[in-house]
């Protein structure tokens, strides 16, 4: 299967390209913040870098980048603006959704190899009720990052057989998750937020929409249906996200510098670039992101190598794989917050590119992959973790 495309794009193409696009995203990012989701400008610009085919198949027309190029791809964009970043990311990850689905579904699903990819799998929220077929899918589903630009939108849900929860052969609940064109759902204004205004994560819902069996998935499948590293693990896609906590914490550091090279602190009038605490406040902020931005890089590059060789990471290597994210989504908003403090006054208008990086980072924290709570999964694997169960960190597919 081969999809019609106006140009085979390397990882190398793709980042220029992304540079490229930076000026354009933060032109528009004040109207998206405005709309609430992304403007047309700004969506195109996105497909124009070829952003949402990194993570395609190459037999395909696929970039299927390694995952350290994507990191630093998107980690551009979010460094031009968050919520431009963050809908890129969620992009980039509906390209493992794809792969889960057999090529001639995709063909039939999908106009191209740019196409967009929204959806919350995270929770079965929504009802599959079986049908011949496939399912009737019905149920509202949360914060649908993209969900204005997409065309296709997944959602989660159990499987039922009349009032009966399917199980599976191993007595779980039958949670699957359903892939259909956007216009197949309902989209609800639902997405006024303090942070990632731009991204469009509004509520979606649908009544009895007709699924057929071939266009659902299970977590399971977002792994080892595929040959090479970048398919071999369910979780691949979750590493990607760090890449906007990073790009927008690395912006956050330029216009701190810029505004702070020009302040002169009172009643001394002092260069700001003199005093100690603002010196000592910049050195930390860039440790803070620097340090962060290397973990992310050093756990996922041996966490590559290891599937890379055709071997089973270790526990320690999924605890490593796990915590990377959620140390880069806090560190850079700790680092962000501690600019702003040292910046002061300046930094509360929403002229100031500080105020918006801000309030962006405290809302992608309340991102599931980058809670705190979830390093009580991943602290146990530091301690082996055969007692725990996570279905993109502790599943062995290999």
């Amino acid at each position: 299967m081969a999809f019609v495309t106006n140009a085979s794009l390397d990882g190398p193409a793709i980042l220029e390209r992304a540079r490229a696009a930076v000026p354009v995203l933060r032109d528009e990012a004040a109207a998206s913040e405005a709309a609430r989701q992304l403007t047309p400008a700004a969506v195109e610009a996105l497909r124009s870098v070829g952003v949402f085919r990194m993570a395609l198949p190459r037999a395909w027309g696929g970039a299927e980048l390694d995952i350290c190029p994507q990191i630093e791809i998107l980690e551009e964009l979010a460094r031009a603006d968050g919520a431009a970043g963050w809908c890129a990311m969620i992009g980039v990850g509906g390209g493992w959704a794809r792969i889960a689905l057999a090529d001639e579904v995709n063909r039939a699903l999908y106009p191209g190899l740019d196409s967009v990819t929204a959806g919350f799998i995270q929770q079965p929220i929504g009802r599959l009720d079986v049908v011949d077929g496939g399912y009737r899918l019905s149920g509202r589903w949360p914060f649908g990052s993209g969900c204005t630009h997409a065309d296709v939108i997944l959602a989660a849900g159990l499987v039922f057989d009349g009032d009966d929860v399917v199980l599976t052969a191993d007595g779980r609940p039958d949670n699957r998750i359903a892939a259909l064109p956007a216009d197949r759902f309902e989209i609800l204004d639902t997405w006024s937020t303090t942070g990632l205004a731009g991204s469009g994560s509004h509520d979606y819902t649908t009544t009895g929409a007709f699924v057929p069996a071939e266009q659902t998935f299970v977590l399971d499948d977002l792994g080892g249906r595929r040959e090479g590293p970048l398919y071999a693990w369910p979780g691949m896609f979750l590493q990607v996200m760090s890449s906007v906590p990073l790009g927008v914490a690395r912006a956050a550091l330029e216009a701190a510098e810029d505004l702070l090279a020009g302040k002169v602190i009172p009643p001394q009038m002092r260069p700001a670039r003199d005093d100690a605490r603002v010196r000592t406040a910049v050195a930390r902020a860039h440790a803070m992101v620097g340090s962060a931005r290397a973990y992310v890089f050093d756990v996922v590059g041996d966490f590559w190598a290891t599937l890379a060789a055709g071997d089973r990471p270790s526990h320690r290597q999924r605890a490593a794989f796990g915590s990377a994210n959620v140390h880069a989504f806090l560190m850079c908003h700790e680092a962000v917050q501690l600019l702003v403090d040292t910046v002061g006054a300046a930094a509360v208008y929403r002229s100031c590119p500080l105020e918006r990086q801000l309030r962006d980072l405290a809302t992608m924290r309340q991102h599931v992959g980058g809670q705190l709570k979830l390093l009580e999964i991943v602290g146990g694997l530091w301690f082996d973790g055969a007692d725990l169960d996570h279905p993109l960190l502790t599943h062995d597919i290999m």
